[in-house]
């Protein structure tokens, strides 16, 4: 039996140039510390500390909310 993971966490990640960040799911329930992960949308993405800015500036990634909530319909 296959199950999908219901937890979780969003994180806003910069994209390869460093300028422009999104906020990415991650399939975790939380961030344990790791320096890359791929996100709901399978992109690679490198995770560090973001500050209080980059959480209110960084747009969520639409395919990140799309397909949590496709598989929950499923």
């Amino acid at each position: 039996m296959t199950t999908t993971q219901t937890h979780h966490y969003w994180l806003p990640v910069p994209d390869r140039t460093g300028y422009r960040w999104n906020r990415h799911a991650f399939r975790v329930e939380q961030w344990d510390g790791r320096t890359t992960e791929t996100s709901v949308c399978d992109v690679p993405c490198p995770m560090p500390q973001p500050s209080e800015l980059d959480w209110v500036q960084s747009p969520t990634c639409q395919e990140c909310t799309r397909i949590p909530l496709a598989e929950q319909t499923t």
